[in-house]
């Protein structure tokens, strides 16, 4: 098995799994494999209904373990003209399924309102106090994105004299509440239920709520222009985007394009962008809308996606986009910090960093960003009086949760999946945490912590013709279960190589293939290899092909994931 510069081992696909003859024969042998290697989201049809679904192929909200009795009180409420509060999210996910109830909502004028929490001085979830104030001035109370686990939060509602519903996708930690005043719709509650409906974000559940309403109360409202909200919260909650996630995002990102979302235009118009793709809305308009909860106010988001005002659609993607360059300063700063922390560590099998000078709002992204870099887990922590906030990321096959539940008792809360999670702990419990961190993955065996990249299958640069690279959009959108296509290119020659970027801290290649052409290539982020290349080099790459324009001509450039020197 190849690995490169990054140490990450190559993995190659067809290598593993070739794809039949006739796919091959089908759609080349480039695309054919393409697909093969994306059998399980595909769920092994590739008939071309299947590849490029229509709204038609959603399932039938029927199907949906009890959205009809949900949708029912709902639609009784909306007749009777009850007053309404949406309890939403500070992420992506939950501030597109608090937008698209309020938009929706507002359309068919009903009465609502809605409540996002602080993450700085609220967190995560549901909360008494905020409850108490909800119930001063609604009558029923939507949670959006949180709620299966707040048991005790939800009986308080329900005891306030709220009526209660609950739009959700988190997995439950114990039995959940049978009460016939608290509505909980989470497809993950159940198991006779199709596992398309597990795979949706809260904003997915919260559409399919939209379609049994407009049936029951008879609505003439057209649902498609809803769906552009969908599609953002949806890409960005890295949920998998198996038949009904992948329609609703295609169809999602249609909507986007035509620019008919007041505060979305305004955004796009902002940031100069011409036609929206799923790398657009996972890579730059998401990491926006979550910039507003990371570090400032959640509702900034919110209102952008449901203001009808071009000025304060404006006004607002100023100030995300001031928020997302924050982010971005504040990040790199406790990156390189974190760095200079761990060069005291004789050893890293596991990293645990922590400092009062961090914004908790960007602990996640830093915890990421080393466990990449070092392979291994990597928890980083925002202290302040004497707590300790942070996030937690995982790689190879190590599960992160399993350290954390068998060592609840460190932590005041926690929650996540297998590779990552988040956390609140008292900061005298760092040192302990970091420890059992380090026994726990030294008693691993060797294949478990192994860190890979999985390549598709090998294609010389010289393959790439824009028409080829077109081809490509067969697959999109490309997200969780359908990563953007990765080959490899072997014995290429380094031509030349320079730093580009803010700071030279990215690498530009010119290689050279078999035909003698030489390949404009960008590495992000890669100078720290710079001194371990030199022109004229033998190499293998991992690249990814991407459309370019320079001077009005269509070009191609290849994005580099990782280099092998032979």
């Amino acid at each position: 098995m190849d690995s490169g510069l990054t140490g990450y081992k190559w993995v190659v696909l067809e290598e593993k799994n070739k794809a039949p003859e006739d796919l091959l024969k089908k759609f080349g042998k480039v695309i054919g494999q393409l697909l093969y290697n994306r059998k399980e989201i595909f769920n092994n049809n590739f008939e071309e209904e299947n590849i490029y679904p229509t709204l038609k192929k959603l399932l039938d909200p029927q199907l949906f373990n009890k959205l009809d009795r949900i949708s029912y009180e709902l639609a009784k409420i909306i007749k009777d003209k009850k007053r309404i509060v949406i309890y939403g999210d500070y992420d992506a996910d939950g501030i597109t399924s608090t937008a698209l109830l309020v938009n929706f909502f507002k359309d068919i004028n009903a009465d609502v309102r809605y409540y996002i929490p602080s993450r700085f001085y609220e967190g995560y979830g549901l909360n008494r106090s905020a409850i108490k104030k909800i119930s001063q001035m609604a009558d029923v109370l939507i949670v959006v994105d949180s709620g299966t686990n707040a048991y005790e939060e939800l009986l308080y509602a329900k005891k306030l004299g709220l009526k209660v519903f609950v739009l959700d996708h988190h997995e439950a930690k114990e039995e959940i509440i049978d009460d016939e005043q608290i509505y909980i719709l989470n497809p993950k509650l159940h198991d006779d239920i199709d596992v398309l409906f597990k795979h949706l974000a809260s904003v997915g559940i919260t559409f399919y709520v939209i379609i049994m309403l407009r049936r029951l109360l008879n609505l003439e409202v057209k649902l498609k222009p809803y769906l552009d909200i969908v599609a953002l919260g949806t890409v960005a909650d890295v949920v998998p985007l198996s038949l009904i996630n992948r329609i609703l995002v295609q169809k999602g990102i249609e909507e986007i394009n035509k620019r008919r979302r007041t505060g979305i235009k305004a955004l796009l118009d902002y940031l100069s962008i011409d036609k929206v793709t799923s790398f657009d809305v996972g890579f730059v308009l998401a990491p926006r809308l979550n910039a507003a909860g990371r570090l400032d106010d959640a509702k900034k988001a919110v209102k952008l996606l449901t203001t009808k005002n071009e000025n304060k659609g404006r006004q607002l993607s100023i100030e995300l986009e001031v928020l997302n360059k924050k982010r971005q300063k504040l990040t790199e700063l406790a990156f390189k910090e974190s760095q200079v922390k761990l060069k005291k560590e004789k050893e890293i099998k596991s990293i645990v960093v922590a400092d009062e000078n961090w914004h908790p709002g960007i602990v996640g992204i830093v915890a990421g960003r080393l466990a990449h870099q070092y392979k291994v887990p990597a928890v980083v922590l925002s202290v302040k009086n004497g707590t300790a906030i942070g996030s937690v990321r995982s790689t190879g096959n190590i599960n992160i949760y399993k350290v954390m539940e068998e060592n609840a008792d460190l932590f005041d809360r926690f929650g996540g999946h297998t590779l990552a999670a988040g956390l609140t702990m008292p900061s005298k419990n760092i040192e302990r945490f970091k420890e059992i961190l380090i026994d726990y993955v030294s008693s691993l065996k060797e294949e478990d912590k192994i860190s890979f990249i999985e390549v598709d299958m090998e294609v010389p640069l010289s393959h790439w013709t824009p028409e080829n690279v077109k081809k490509l959009k067969i697959l999109e959108p490309f997200g969780e279960g359908n990563p953007y296509p990765k080959f490899i290119a072997r014995n290429l020659r380094i031509d030349d190589f320079i730093t580009v970027g803010a700071g030279n801290q990215h690498l530009k290649f010119w290689f050279k293939d078999n035909d003698g052409k030489a390949y404009p290539a960008l590495w992000w982020g890669s100078v720290g290899f710079f001194k371990k290349l030199s022109v004229g080099m033998n190499v293998d790459i991992i690249y990814t092909p991407k459309l370019s324009t320079w001077n009005g001509d269509l070009g191609v450039e290849f994005i580099v994931e990782d280099i092998k020197i032979n």
